[in-house]
């Protein structure tokens, strides 16, 4: 998992209930604090995202136990649930959104206005949980930057259970009054169905579709359902004792935390059976309410635990908008950086925490004009119309930059012949630091490079991991007479506007094999799932089959190597992925095709998140947007299988040297963005190379019926 999604959700305070757990406040000081110094140096603390599990967990054992003491008879005494919410967690929320809002409109490049408005709007309706999983889970979505409004998706979820579970246990309470029941069992029951329900669907997601399962909320419910079995239990299980028992239990669960904290790491499936770990642990300190001498509450009831226990909730809110927004507005953000960043978050968590959380609560509760539900329909209408219109004026800004001709021509106007497109890097272009060049303009420009994709993707060409890679579609394109496969994953679906060029000259028809990231081989990769791997794994028989099939004159194929073989870490994968790669090709060339292997381009991705909005953010000084070659340009085992095979029919075209020169690869190469993310080539750069790709191809293959127009 991505380390940008591991996020808490703290539950806003009120002043000192009856019956008040000082321990729980410092459970949450521990949570908030673990998140925290995990968003920020996160090499240090690489499982501190199960502070979102923590804060689950306590957040079932709360809410239950007022549920039980007051259960919902009526409709009315739950909507008076819901708005007791509203009042306690939507004004600070909200406050955090315009806030963003503000500082996006401020400070952040244009390229991001677009989705980072729809994720303001889905903060506001608490949704975000949903949205993330729907489009923010997938390969091609990994180079997008984190939204301040990403730490959402928790509190959406908490959200989501709040407006049912009040439903359910009056249904439950209901249930055993009509029936004659002890209302105890009835809901300890109906609670423990939920949890296994839960807790074997999050199993059975994680295992299948883990970044989906991440973010819902069907695999979370049993977190909160733990804490609620707790509160079921009732006082006398988790009554404050003195006992050597609870002594145990209560430090058994704080161990627990902090192993998962510092042993899990963003790259395991999560959650699933090593969520037990962390929740168990959680209730566990619950249940136990140890008040021995040694227990935890040595620690967990100081004044420095129990002020970051009360003001968790606004510094959980504030936090990560912070470290979202602050490399926008400061050159470098490092140790002292991060450190304002840590006291601004503390500073407005106090303010918050005194005017927002308990002031303005008050108020609600006081005046006659602003009542919960007229404030939460207010608030709700305003930042839903802010979050449009700032939708809606990055649409129209992105509509304004789609002529990319219209900015070809006038770049090329600008930079002049000689040093326009790859022409920066060759001996004709006299410009010093042509690649660097801060141009007035650059095509296309950043706001639409997003989308400056080949078709293919609008054509839904690819094998997708949401699938297993088991539909495998084949795309076909031009009616020549000269056959052509393309087949390897999106790095070789990247070429496709310079090839189509090609065909178009050439009379070539080009059928399409292609995979999202899955590097086709005919070898299993490391996916997040069996299922994966296995479909992974068969797309190179799969491919194979249909270039002997199809008779095809030309294969052409490239790979970007982001995943290693089954078995082996990225370190170790070069050798076994070489050597898969020598059999498939020997296939491939033995079927009387000819075989173009194209090296994989440099990877920005490497040192930067998204080209566009590092280009949008640095136009005065595109040097920023560079980086060294032995960094950006990656192994590429496919590439290193064509020399080792030494076959005349299976040639290798390197095209690196059209964004890289000496020690230097560049993101802007003569006034064309070269990418639309992190690492795939814009359509508009890589149709300009098409020209000197054919050329080389032609060089390499010395063959006149594939380039008859030569």
């Amino acid at each position: 998992m991505s380390s940008n999604q591991d996020l808490p959700m703290p539950v806003a305070q009120d002043p000192k209930p009856r019956g008040f757990r000082a321990d729980i406040q410092g459970l949450r000081a521990i949570a908030v604090g673990i998140v925290v110094l995990y968003h920020f140096w996160s090499h240090y603390l690489p499982g501190g995202f199960v502070g979102v599990d923590v804060f689950f967990v306590i957040s079932g054992f709360l809410i239950t136990s007022h549920l039980i003491s007051k259960p919902p008879k009526n409709a009315a005494d739950v909507a008076r649930f819901w708005m007791r919410r509203v009042k306690r967690l939507i004004p600070a929320s909200f406050l955090v959104i315009l806030c963003s809002v503000l500082g996006i409109w401020i400070f952040a490049p244009q390229t991001v206005w677009e989705d980072w408005g729809l994720q303001a709007f889905a903060a506001t309706f608490y949704f975000q949980n949903w949205f993330l999983a729907l489009t923010k889970v997938d390969y091609l979505a990994e180079g997008d930057a984190p939204s301040p409004f990403q730490h959402f998706w928790s509190l959406s979820a908490e959200e989501q259970f709040y407006f049912v579970w009040p439903i359910l246990i009056g249904l439950l309470i209901f249930a055993a009054i009509k029936y004659k029941k002890k209302s105890q069992n009835v809901v300890l029951a109906g609670i423990g169905i939920v949890f296994v329900l839960s807790i074997c669907y999050s199993l059975y997601e994680t295992a299948t579709e883990p970044g989906g399962a991440y973010f819902s909320t069907f695999t979370r419910v049993w977190e909160f359902s733990a804490g609620a079995l707790v509160a079921v239990l009732g006082n006398k299980a988790h009554a404050a004792k003195n006992d050597l028992m609870s002594l145990v239990g209560s430090w058994g669960g704080v161990l627990a935390i902090a192993f998962s904290a510092v042993a899990f790491t963003g790259e395991m499936p999560f959650p699933g059976y090593i969520a037990i770990i962390p929740v168990f642990g959680t209730a566990l300190i619950l249940l136990s309410n140890s008040t021995h001498k040694y227990s935890p509450t040595l620690f967990l009831n100081t004044k420095l635990f129990q002020f970051f226990g009360d003001n968790s909730y606004a510094i959980y809110l504030w936090h990560w908008p912070l470290l979202v927004l602050m490399p926008f507005m400061v050159d470098d953000f490092k140790w002292p950086q991060k450190m304002i960043a840590l006291v601004l978050t503390l500073v407005l968590a106090v303010l918050t925490q005194k005017l927002v959380e308990v002031r303005f609560r008050r108020f609600i509760d006081t005046s006659a004009l602003l009542s919960a539900p007229r404030f939460l329909a207010a608030g709700s209408l305003v930042l839903a119309l802010l979050a449009g219109a700032f939708y809606l004026n990055s649409a129209r800004i992105i509509d304004d930059a789609q002529d990319v001709n219209k900015a070809l021509a006038q770049v090329e106007k600008e930079v002049g012949e000689s040093c326009f497109g790859a022409s920066a890097l060759s001996d004709g272009c006299t410009k010093q630091d042509a690649a660097e060049t801060p141009y007035q303009q650059v095509a296309p420009e950043p706001v639409a490079a997003k989308t400056d994709k080949p078709v293919l993707y609008k054509d839904d060409c690819f094998a997708s991991q949401t699938t297993d890679f088991q539909d495998r579609p084949v795309c076909s394109y031009g009616k020549g007479k000269i056959k052509v496969a393309l087949v390897g994953n999106s790095h070789a679906g990247q070429w496709f506007p310079a090839l189509d060029k090609l065909a178009q000259e050439n009379g070539w028809q080009i059928d399409t094999y292609l995979a999202n990231r899955c590097a086709v081989m005919g070898e299993e990769q490391e996916f997040d799932s069996k299922a994966k791997d296995e479909g992974c794994g068969e797309l190179g028989d799969w491919a194979t089959g249909q270039i002997e099939k199809q008779d095809y004159d030309l294969v052409i194929s490239s790979n970007r190597q982001s995943v290693p073989v089954s078995g082996h870490s990225m370190e170790s994968t070069e050798e076994p992925a070489t050597q898969a790669y020598e059999t498939i090709l020997k296939k491939w060339a033995d079927t009387g095709a000819q075989v173009a292997v194209i090296r994989d381009t440099s990877w920005p991705g490497a040192t930067l998140e998204n080209v566009p909005d590092c280009v949008a953010e640095n136009s005065g000084e595109l040097s920023e947007c560079s980086g060294d070659a032995d960094k950006w340009i990656p192994q590429d085992p496919q590439a290193d299988a064509v020399k080792a095979l030494d076959d005349p029919n299976i040639v290798q075209i390197d095209m690196n040297d059209q964004l890289c020169e000496d020690d230097r690869c560049y993101t802007v190469v003569g006034g064309i963005l070269a990418y639309w993310d992190h690492s795939h080539l814009s359509a508009t750069y890589a149709q300009s190379l098409s020209g000197t790709l054919g050329s080389r191809m032609e060089k390499a293959l010395k063959s006149e019926q594939l380039f008859p127009s030569a």
